[in-house]
């Protein structure tokens, strides 16, 4: 099976590549979304290909979309790691540093593009955003940032008006129509820099757990974010919502998921323009080998 480490320079990564032997196929992406179209190049060319990427959730997004884009047989054969590089790198908190996965994880599949990780609607949406703009100062990345983003999102309006479908695993149909903060889903559990908003989520089992949270006030939901970020809003083992937060917040795992009136939605991090996310998942799509081969860590122990 062909080899190919994928390096973004824009991550700091370039220098590394000058210590990485010849004999090690590495490209250099040249900007935003080239890793998708290589990788996607690559797969229809021969898709028997090991795919290990240097980055953050982004990162992943772009090679999920590129393997996925290729078609069925780049589903079936190509294979992906992921070298946590980027400030949040919430996908690869789903496996252990030290036990190998390798198998099958299921896609998100949302309007024309794909996810592997989360889909973020509302009042986490904006947090997306407001950390991005956070993120460029080098001195907040990961949970820090998002906190940094939170803070800034707080200063604008934490509702909006949702109509919601969610098709559950057991096929029962439940509708949602108000005002809500969030309308959030996790393939994986993590989210925000490691924030576990999607406890009871497991990348292999063809389900997505999906999280409706209703208007608050800004006090109740400063008092919240604790347990919210520790994943104490919802019990990991049976899924059940917390006594406390039966009032606020709806969690079901499901198979689909509709939300219509908004106006943006982050997938693993990139933020999507439109009016309404059509959301479903695609089990067993992805061939992914964790923890990854890490070329850097390798080059600075034999410099």
């Amino acid at each position: 099976m062909r080899k190919i480490h994928i390096l973004n320079p824009a991550a700091g990564m370039v220098k590394a590549h000058l210590y990485i032997p010849k004999s090690i196929e590495v490209y250099e992406t040249k900007g935003p979304r080239d890793m998708e179209r290589f990788i996607k190049e690559t797969c229809l060319e021969d898709p028997e290909v090991h795919f290990t990427v240097y980055g953050g959730d982004g990162t992943v997004s772009e090679a999920v979309n590129g393997i996925m884009s290729a078609g069925e047989e780049a589903m079936e054969k190509a294979v992906l790691s992921v070298v946590p590089k980027g400030s949040g790198n919430d996908f690869v908190r789903n496996f252990s540093k030290k036990e190998m996965f390798s198998g099958k994880v299921d896609v998100l599949k949302c309007n024309d593009r794909y996810g592997i990780n989360s889909i973020n609607i509302g009042f986490d949406c904006d947090v997306v955003v407001e950390t991005d703009k956070v993120k460029k100062n080098f001195l907040t990345s990961g949970s820090l940032g998002y906190i940094a983003g939170v803070a800034k999102a707080l200063k604008g309006e934490l509702s909006k008006h949702f109509e919601i479908t969610v098709v559950d695993k057991d096929d029962n149909v439940i509708e949602y129509n108000g005002e809500y903060m969030i309308a959030s889903l996790g393939n994986g559990k993590f989210c925000g820099g490691g924030f576990k908003f999607a406890p009871t989520a497991v990348l292999d089992d063809g389900l997505f757990d999906a999280m409706v949270i209703n208007k608050m006030s800004k006090v109740t939901f400063l008092k919240l974010v604790t347990d919210y970020r520790l994943g104490k809003h919802v019990d990991e083992n049976t899924g059940e919502v917390g006594e406390k937060y039966k009032n606020l917040l709806s969690y079901h795992q499901c198979r689909k998921m509709t939300v219509k009136n908004i106006n943006r939605l982050g997938i693993d991090g990139e933020v999507i323009y439109s009016d309404i996310a059509e959301i479903s998942i695609i089990p067993s799509a992805i061939n992914v080998k964790m923890p990854a081969l890490d070329l850097t860590r390798l080059i600075n122990k034999n410099k």
